[in-house]
């Protein structure tokens, strides 16, 4: 080894890693470290000392390392206990969604040891968690699973089921906690697939607060779980047990409170310990004095002992001196105690601090936590300003009495119980109940509508993270427009919607909103509504689903909802709404292979788009336009769009449509046989997609750069490549893009000498293809065939199935040229009446009865 960059070839190579994952593990980006590898560039002094600690160089040969690293000294200068077999393989961290806990945990050692036991016993998989509201068991069951990490190979996952009411939408909960995507397109239904993707992997899986859905039919559905996925372990928190067969129930006490009131000790008791903790964050000059300790001490026994009931009465040292808080507790308890008997004791303790602490609020500030009860999954302080008539001001008072927390810049949240306890009391004023969420519903809609430039342009990664910590109010938003019938609204929302969903790949959750809004206006308004703002509303809902649709590959139903937009909004005559059906069709009939009316659409919306100002569909539709000419091999005019294209985008400043317009580019200089332009192009891509999130285009990416390493005959790279495109798209169920994946890397297997991976790889592209009806891909994967079957020596057969691809008007130019070069040299190999014979077989036979035929094993 001459160089530094060969060292760190020879560990990547000794590590069984890409050069992604080995750059992923020392923290450099694909591009530096490529740069290393091959000596173009040296690392600096804080890179070389990254890539130390990275890969565990000792503290005594680190000074050594760097200057080696940096050129300073020779490669022969490192210890020979730098060799690669001695940097040990640091196996890969579990997946974990787990929150991060801002504060320590008091009091609960012996629970979570106890917990962790009874989770490594292999008799134990379903472990519930039991105790009243705010007793800690969140916190305790976080804190458990986070102890299990190495336990658990497949991953720890957080699923919080306080936002769903109803059973039926445990499956998909789960599912998104785990990051899993359905496959619309398959024949098996989401619980179905949802347990045939878990029956294999060891999982912990904390479900959190499901208390409410057991009264719900369907809760069962757990106990098929852990039947179905025998190494899936659950960790439930609930008010009470689920009843479930095999359950293990751990009930969760309060925190110890001293027996006595004696001062002497009791600061190290965890529940007074708690108190502290507490009062000094409300206060920072809170400094109790012997004589506050027996007053503590009660309201720790009032509270049972339970933390939040501490936590809530803690917040009052501000205002009120200890005693004041133990007798205002002790009164209300009593109160709770005569007019809920049915209740448990430790829930009247919790009552009463609930109902001491909204007695102790002014009206106004009763008002305001009611008013924010309508918030989902927190807020902001200008939200609350608007929807809840809430002032900077009364938001500290409520945050200073821990009724609300402050959990980010300008960002609220409330306890969920607080929150049910305020809407409990807001239910009592109904019509101010009813404003209110009015107000929610337009400010999040509004907020939503108006965010789509700026998803559209260089803030697009801030403004998804912006948008994605508000989806709790977003739903809670639509739903109620739904309901209250406010299509205008939602309308505004929707190339807001169609970004962010297609974005973050919530393929599923997208169709069942968008399906279920436009039930909603077709019932209330017909199918034909006779207002123009709803039939502008129906129209636009109706090609954002066909958006989401044909992402998975349900291409018949994508064009019947595009059709049908384009049937409603035409007569309207207003171009800035029917772009956008113009642009989706015109993709639809290029995926299907129609692709002189996938020309006409998009060069249409082309010039739509550019009579109203509307630079980010204009650029779109050059995109496609690039993409159908290399489709049919008008390669000159296709490099000269997509280059345009991509000049677009990026005066645009879409990140995630700058590397959408590079994929494209980077194939069509492959094709042109510009390979490093087309490696450029496509890394950068990869670059540009990791930064926001954006895996369908990562999944572009990668494929991309499959093929150029397999025009490069760096074949086992472009199977890694083409793997994790395909496996991308399986996950997020773009089963067409699956299928091409496999139709590409079939090729590299071949090369690498696997006919029988080979077959199976273009017999999986060709069922898939054949049943999304992809046909220009399932052609791809028929030529394919036809490659082994020459080489298997038959090659009569060979030339009939490679006379049907080049006969068929939906072969895109790539896979006609592959086909025309392999016909001639069976030609040439071929007798004339053979030739003939192979021509009268490929006219008499239909592309789809030879498509069954090969399914059906008949292909020799």
């Amino acid at each position: 080894m001459d160089t530094f960059g060969a060292w760190l070839r020879q560990q990547r190579t000794q590590l069984k890693l890409t050069r992604e994952q080995f750059a992923e593990r020392v923290g450099c980006s694909v591009a530096l470290l490529r740069k290393i590898e091959d000596g173009e560039r040296r690392p600096s002094t804080q890179i070389a000392e990254l890539i130390a600690n990275s890969l565990n160089i000792p503290e005594a040969d680190r000074a050594t390392f760097v200057r080696v690293a940096r050129g300073e000294l020779n490669l022969e200068r490192l210890p020979a206990t730098l060799k690669p077999a001695a940097i040990p393989i640091v196996p890969p961290t579990p997946r974990v969604n787990l929150p991060v806990l801002l504060t320590p945990l008091i009091g609960r050692q012996r629970e979570v040891e106890e917990l962790s036991q009874l989770l490594r016993d292999p008799h134990c998989r379903l472990l519930t968690l039991v105790g009243p509201g705010g007793i800690g068991k969140t916190r305790l069951a976080i804190e458990t699973a986070s102890q299990m990490k190495d336990i658990f190979a497949d991953g720890v996952y957080f699923a919080p089921l306080a936002p769903v009411n109803s059973a039926r939408f445990i499956v998909p909960l789960i599912a998104d906690a785990i990051g899993f995507a359905f496959q619309s397109a398959s024949p098996a239904d989401p619980k179905t697939q949802l347990f045939n993707y878990l029956k294999d992997k060891q999982v912990l899986l904390l479900t959190d607060n499901l208390e409410h859905l057991l009264i719900e039919p369907g809760i069962e559905l757990l106990a098929e779980l852990l039947a179905r996925a025998p190494h899936v372990k659950l960790l439930v928190t609930s008010r009470e047990s689920s009843g479930l067969q095999g359950e293990w129930v751990f009930e969760v006490q309060g925190l110890p409170f001293p027996e006595s009131r004696r001062p002497e000790g009791s600061a190290q008791n965890t529940s007074v310990e708690l108190f502290l903790q507490r009062a000094r964050r409300a206060h920072v000059g809170f400094n109790a004095t012997p004589k506050d300790y027996p007053a503590i001490i009660r309201i720790c026994q009032l509270v049972d002992g339970n933390p939040l009931g501490i936590e809530l009465a803690a917040a009052w040292v501000r205002t009120l001196a200890c005693d004041e808080i133990a007798r205002e507790i002790g009164h209300g308890l009593g109160f709770l105690r005569v007019s809920a008997r049915d209740l448990p004791a430790r829930h009247r303790s919790m009552n009463a601090v609930f109902d001491h602490s909204w007695k102790l609020l002014t009206q106004e500030e009763q008002g305001v936590l009611a008013r924010l009860s309508a918030f989902r999954g927190g807020f902001r302080r200008e939200a609350a300003e608007q929807v809840a008539e809430a002032t900077l001001s009364t938001l500290s008072t409520l945050v200073s009495k821990s009724l609300i927390r402050r959990s980010g810049a300008g960002r609220y949240d409330l306890h969920e119980l607080i929150r049910q306890f305020a809407a409990e009391q807001f239910a009592n004023r109904p019509e101010e109940q009813t404003a209110t969420q009015a107000r929610h519903s337009s400010y999040y809609l509004v907020y939503f509508g108006q965010a789509d430039g700026r998803l559209r342009s260089s803030a697009q990664r801030e403004t998804l993270a912006e948008l994605t910590a508000e989806m709790d109010n977003f739903r809670a938003a639509w739903d109620w427009a739904v309901a209250h019938g406010e299509f205008t609204l939602i309308e505004q929302t929707l190339r807001t919607f169609a970004m962010l969903y297609d974005t973050r790949g919530w393929y599923q959750e997208g169709l069942y909103t968008l399906g279920r809004s436009v039930d909603a206006l077709e019932t209330a308004h017909g199918q034909s509504p006779p207002d123009r703002t709803n039939q502008v509303a129906l129209g636009h809902l109706l090609s954002t689903r066909a958006l989401l649709t044909y992402r998975l590959a349900q291409f018949e139903e994508a064009q019947a909802m595009l059709e049908r937009s384009l049937e409603i909004l035409r007569p309207l005559n207003d171009p800035c709404v029917v772009v956008e059906p113009i642009t989706f069709l015109g993709t639809v009939m290029a995926l299907t292979g129609n692709y002189a009316r996938a020309k006409e659409l998009v060069g249409e919306g082309r010039e739509k788009a550019r009579a109203v100002g509307d630079e980010w569909f204009a650029a779109m539709c050059l995109s496609l336009q690039g993409n159908i000419a290399m489709l049919t091999g008008e390669y000159k005019i296709a490099h000269e769009r997509l280059q345009s294209a991509v000049a677009e985008w990026r005066a645009i400043g879409d990140p995630r449509f700058t590397a959408f317009g590079l994929n494209f580019l980077g194939q069509i200089a492959l094709t042109l046989g510009q390979y490093n332009v087309a490696r450029t192009a496509l890394e950068e891509s990869v670059a540009l997609n990791s930064s926001v999130g954006a895996r369908w285009n990562l999944g572009h990416a990668y494929q991309g750069l499959g093929a150029v390493a397999q025009a490069q005959d760096e074949h086992q790279r472009a199977v890694d490549m083409f793997r994790k495109g395909v496996d991308t798209f399986t996950e997020l169920g773009g089963r067409f893009y699956a299928a091409q994946g496999l139709a590409e890397m079939g090729r590299s297997v071949v090369a690498l000498g696997n006919s029988t991976e080979a077959e199976r790889v273009w017999g999986e592209s060709l069922r898939i293809a054949t049943e999304i009806h992809g046909t220009p891909v399932a052609l791809e994967a028929l030529a394919g065939l036809a490659t082994l079957q020459a080489k298997r020596g038959n090659m009569g057969h060979a030339l009939e199935l490679l006379l049907i691809v080049l006969n068929h008007p939906a072969s895109v130019q790539e896979t006609k040229d592959r086909a025309s070069h392999l016909r001639f040299e069976l030609e040439a190999q071929l007798t004339r009446q053979q030739v003939e014979a192979a021509q009268a077989q490929a006219r008499s036979k239909r592309f789809d009865q030879v498509v069954e035929e090969i399914l059906q094993g008949g292909s020799d």
